[in-house]
Order: structure tokens, then sequence, then C-alpha cells
């Protein structure tokens, strides 16, 4: 408590008769003064015992505090905040003083309670609402003022008691298959087949010198032959095949018309369950809400490495896993149907049983996300106590998400790809040219001709049939069952892929280190056509110069050209190629950017693009926000993706180690999976030394 106040502000003492304290507090309201005073007004009040004082409504018995205890309690929980104290606050303390001196004490009251309860909550016993109408309701005319600043922050507070606009409403929790309606205000927002939307827009005149789009990869992206860059903070190939799923999730461009996005803006798992009710159906058993064994939807994911495909394997077992422990469990008899049940038929059962399971499933996913991938990204380990946790605080998402072109571009991570799978991926477009040209064996002119140019869809089946030629051979019975993977064949009987199988190819991630992303000509060259056609992409969407987002991001621009890559050899080429810093495009820029020092060490602007993107991507999503709850996906549920505390909270290695039983031998021991993204190797501990 303090003892004196300041010469400057005619105060008299603290320790005083309450009345005289407050006509004296009358003259002289500087509010960082006020609260100096407040609290020893507050006190006071606690302890006095001045004649009148009593309360005209007295609390109710509560095992909480009540009257002026609340008020020391709530004070000193909020001083930050108390000392915001605002015009309103100063003018209802002015009026006060002139009433009684225990009218005086309960408005007091009243008036630290409206202040404090925003942070501190409010005992309703205290009753404090109660006796303000008694004495206001009391008052003449004449105290009309008072009235109207009392009374209008309370009729605030029952306004804002209910968050508008509405945003969820009952019926909504489950996501619908083409990812609309996420935001119930503008429903089409994120839409599977909605166009990109674009985040910065240039004002800049345009480059009309921009070099030809092969020459920008051949000099600032094309990894030497013969060279390779491993990872130096030690980051494995699995945390790319998440990344691969991930970016597959988002993005889905049509051939057709590079504006349009044929999947959804969500983290929804898309891959494994499609972007329209028939896609999701065609993945579907239609019964007891389960996926067929195995089964995802998305084949481009089938000429990723095999690691990528194995993780869609993983989130569909997941799925089914869940959907049988739901209806075993049956909470509440909620899945059960018949006459008198929650639920009229069979039919109506496997839909809630496979919504609710997709639900959770993609609060896995989520879980993954956010205690796997982020942490690795920021350079903390999966096993730290520390998250950066975008749903820590509760998220209001009106507006739903929608993913720009400018994202499409950030997430081409193609400079990561490792040693191993560089030389597989070589192969593979090797084939894909092949098929493409018509030379393949398999694929003939003539069926080019007739099938392909048609029609996109035909097109890749004509890819697909010649990859899985070339590098699965698949027989049609087993393709009947689902999409292949390279290295494995399906079960005839049971549709499923041999545990050991899979666990095999995420291990050959795990164990295999990538590439360092960025300084630039460190993209294997199998990836020259899928580069020079997205910097063709980007141009023709005209996404804004390098300098622009950086700005846009509130960073600052790059002055020289050194102050891009480490590279002097990327230096000059970005010199010659556009003259100026403020001429390089957006793709370019990106790619040859400096890397972060730890974590991902993904280039500055990329990394710090990325983190918005996946802040936005969980905060704007209604359903990871709004559904994530024990009503909506059950008790055992809202356990499940919360993950588990002696693996720090992470639902991952529960998923590999229950789900695939058969992989003894092969699965991953228990200090393997607290660091499943790193390289398991001298390297790794090399790599962290350095750091």
């Amino acid at each position: 408590m303090l003892n004196s106040v300041s010469p400057n502000n005619n105060l008299p003492p603290p320790k005083m008769d309450i009345k005289e304290y407050l006509h004296a507090v009358e003259n002289r309201m500087d509010q960082q003064e006020l609260f100096k005073h407040f609290t020893i007004l507050v006190d006071n009040i606690k302890s006095s015992k001045a004649p009148g004082s009593a309360r005209a409504v007295e609390p109710t018995p509560s095992s909480n505090p009540t009257g002026s205890k609340w008020t020391w309690a709530a004070i000193k929980e909020n001083i930050k905040h108390a000392l915001n104290i605002n015009d309103t606050t100063v003018g209802a303390l002015r009026d006060i003083v002139s009433l009684p001196i225990g009218q005086q004490i309960t408005l007091l009251k009243a008036v630290t309670e409206r202040i404090l309860s925003s942070n501190f909550p409010v005992n309703d016993r205290n009753n404090t609402f109660e006796a303000v109408m008694e004495i206001l309701g009391k008052l003449g005319p004449e105290y009309s003022e008072l009235n109207t600043v009392v009374t209008q922050p309370l009729i605030a507070t029952f306004y804002n008691d209910l968050p508008k606009p509405y945003i969820n409403y009952v019926g909504h929790q489950f996501r619908t298959a083409d990812g609309s309606q996420n935001s119930l205000i503008y429903p089409e927002v994120g839409r599977a087949g909605s166009n990109y939307v674009r985040t910065v827009t240039s004002s800049s005149f345009n480059n009309e010198k921009l070099p030809p789009a092969k020459e920008v990869f051949d000099r600032l992206m094309r990894r030497p032959d013969g060279t390779f860059s491993p990872h130096e903070g030690g980051v494995n190939m699995l945390l790319f095949y998440l990344a691969i799923l991930i970016t597959h999730d988002l993005f889905s461009t049509d051939p057709k018309n590079p504006q349009r996005n044929l999947t959804t803006s969500y983290l929804d798992l898309s891959p494994l369950y499609g972007n329209n009710r028939e896609q999701q159906e065609s993945v579907r058993e239609m019964k007891g809400g389960l996926l067929k064994p195995d089964q995802w939807y998305d084949k481009r994911l089938v000429v990723q490495p095999s690691g990528v495909a194995a993780l869609m394997v993983v989130f569909s077992r997941n799925h089914n896993y869940i959907a049988k422990k739901l209806l075993e469990i049956n909470e509440n008899g909620r899945f059960s149907y018949g006459p008198g049940k929650p639920i009229a038929t069979e039919e109506e059962q496997d839909e809630a049983l496979f919504q609710t399971a997709r639900l959770i499933n993609n609060g896995c996913y989520a879980n993954v996300i956010i205690h796997d991938y982020i942490r690795t990204i920021i350079g903390t380990t999966a096993d730290s106590d520390f998250v950066l946790d975008p749903f820590a605080t509760p998220s209001n998402p009106i507006y739903g998400n929608a993913v720009s072109i400018e994202f499409n571009i950030i997430y081409r991570w193609h400079a990561a790809v490792g040693e191993k799978d560089a030389a597989w991926l070589k192969e593979v477009m090797d084939v894909i040219r092949d098929c493409r040209k018509g030379t393949y064996k398999q694929c003939p002119v003539s069926t080019l001709t007739s099938k392909a140019h048609s029609d996109n869809e035909s097109m890749f089946d004509i890819i697909f049939k010649c990859f899985n030629d070339h590098f699965v051979h698949a027989s049609e019975e087993e393709l009947e069952k689902g999409l292949p993977i390279a290295g494995t064949h399906r079960n005839l009987d049971t549709g499923s892929f041999p545990d050991v199988d899979i666990i095999k190819a995420i291990r050959y991630g795990f164990e295999q280190s990538a590439s360092e992303v960025g300084n630039g000509q460190n993209t294997p060259s199998a990836f020259e056509m899928i580069e020079i056609a997205g910097i063709n992409q980007s141009r023709a969407l005209g996404t804004c110069y390098f300098n622009e987002f950086r700005k846009f991001l509130n960073l600052m621009p790059l002055n020289k050209f050194s102050d891009f890559s480490e590279k002097p050899s990327v230096q000059k080429a970005l010199e010659e190629m556009y003259g100026t810093v403020d001429k390089v495009e957006l793709y370019a820029g990106l790619m040859v950017e400096r890397s972060k020092p730890i974590g991902l060490r993904l280039p500055y602007t990329m990394g710090r693009a990325i983190l918005s993107d996946a802040v936005n991507l969980l905060r704007n999503d209604r359903i990871l926000t709004k559904e994530m709850t024990p009503i909506t996906l059950t008790n055992w549920g809202f356990k499940y993706i919360r993950g588990e505390p002696e693996q720090n909270n992470r639902v991952f290695p529960r998923m590999l180690r229950e789900l695939f039983p058969d992989s003894a031998g092969t699965g991953f021991t228990d200090h393997e999976l607290k660091t499943l993204f790193n390289v398991p190797s001298a390297l790794n501990v090399k790599s962290n030394k350095k750091q």
C-alpha cells in the first residue's frame, strides 16, 4: 500500500475517512494516479464499518469470494487491465461522490466489477447488480447522467455475451465433401473447384525482359549432377513426405484452367477422402463408417515416393480403427439404430460413424501438424515440452480459408528431395515423359491421340498405367482393390498391404537425409518440367515481385543480389537475368534465398510465410476450432486426438505403434518415435554439433 502521495496530486494521505477521501479524489482524476488511489480506496472499503454502508441486498452465501473479497482478488488478478481505466469509469466515480456513503460504496464496487470482470469471473452471488438496480431505481431525474454511465456499459456487457456474427449452427458439425459451408456466412469460401485467391496485388510495372523459364531453372535451381548437400539440421525425408501430403491436400491446379484449385482450402485430408460426395463414396465401404482397406482417393500420390502413399495408409487405417472403436464404445447408445434408438437405419448409422471418424482422424492429422511438423519447422524437437499451438487461444473463424496462388509457389520444396528419392524420381519422370510423348511401350501415340487430349483424367490414367507397368506390376485384380504402392502388393483376400511393407516405406524416408533447401542450385534435374511449368503458371497469373511479397509480410526488402544467396554463381545469375533486385520475380526469389540457421532451414521468406499460412489454415477452419469437442467427437475421440502425455501430447507415435501390429522387427523403437523427423545416424549428431 502507498504510504504517501506525490506532491503534485494534492490528494490527502490514504489513511483517512472514506467520505473525505472520495471528495478529495473528486477534484483530481488523472487516470494513472486514479488506479493507485483506487486500490487504496478498495482496501479501505474492505475494512470500513462506516454508518450507512450496509448493502441494500447482501451477498448470498457462497464458497467463492463475495463482496470486497471478490473485489480485491479481482484487482490482484487484473492489475494490468485495471490500469486501462477509461473516461467513462472516471465520470462514474465523480458522480458517485454526491451520493450517500453507503450507495457510494455499492456503486464503486459495481464499477470495480465492470472494470475487472472481463479478466476475472464475476460471482453473481455477490448480488452487485441487484443492489445497483435498487439504488438507481430510487434516484431522481438529476441523476440521469449517472444512470446512463452506469447502465450503458452493463447493456454492452449483456449484448457482448453472445458473440456475433453467428458462425456455428446446430447440424453443421461435420465437413461437407467439397469443403463448402466451412464458413456458414460465406459458404462457398474454400470449396473445391474455386479459383485461387491473390495475397498480394502488385502495382509495379511489368518486367518486359523476363528470362526464359528454362534459363531460370538451369541457372538458379538445377542441382549439379553428382552433388548433394545433406540437411544440416538432420531433418529426414519423412518430414517432407508429410509436407507432400499437406501440399496435395491444399493444391490441385486444374490443368485446363490454372486459376482454379480442384481441392479444398482446408487441412481436411482430402487426398484420403476426395473432394466431392462421389469421390468420397468411391473409397467407402458404406457400412459401419469404414473406408475400403488401405484405400485413399488421390491418384497423384501414387507417383510420389512410396512413403507418401504409406502415410495415406496410416490415416486410412486410423479412420477404420476410430470407426470400429466408436461403435464398440457406443457412448450413450449414440450409434445404435432401430425403433426407439437415436438412429433409424443402418445406412444412417454408417453415415454417423463415418463422419465422426473422419473428424477424429482430421483431429489426429492436425495434431501431427502442430506437434511434429510445426515443431520441426521452428527448430524444436518433437519431444520438447514447447509447442507453437495455434489453438492455444480461442478462435472465432468467420470467413473460412482460401489458398492463394502465392502459397502454391511457396510450398514447392523440390530442393529438399533426398539423394535416393531424387534418383528414383528421375526414373519416374523419364517414364512420364515418354508416356506423354507416346513413346513408352505401353502407350502408343494412337492411344494418346484418341483419349488423352480430350480428357485430362484419361491422360493421367495413361500415365498411371505406364507407372504401374514399370514400377509396381500390380494385377488388374489387385488394382480393383485400390491404388497401388511401388514396392509392395495388396493381399487379394483382405485388400490390405502387409504391415511390414508400409512401415518399411515410412522408415525409408525416416532413415534418408533430406537436402538443404535454400541458396539455390539444389533442385534435382528430374523436376525440370515441373518447375518450368510452375514458373510459367506464376507469370500467367501475375504474381507480385519477390520484394513486394516481403513488404507484405512486413519484412525488409532485399537491397543487393548478395542478400539473396550465399552462392556467388546465383548472385551473378540473378543480376544478369533480372538487372535490378526489385525485378526478381517471386518464384525465383523464394527458391534461391538464404536458409534460416535452425529448424527446417527453409529460405527466410518461405519460412516466415509457411508459419503464417499454417496458423491461418488451422485458426480459419470452423470445424477444427469449433467442432473438435467431446459433444461432436465423443469423449474417447476427444481424448484420442489430444495424444499421449508421455509422448508430449503427440498422437503420431501411437498411430505407428498400434496400427501395424505385424511389423515387428521393422517398426520404430521408443527412442525413434521421439525423433521421427530426424535421421537416426551420425549425420544428425554431427549436424547438431554444428548448430
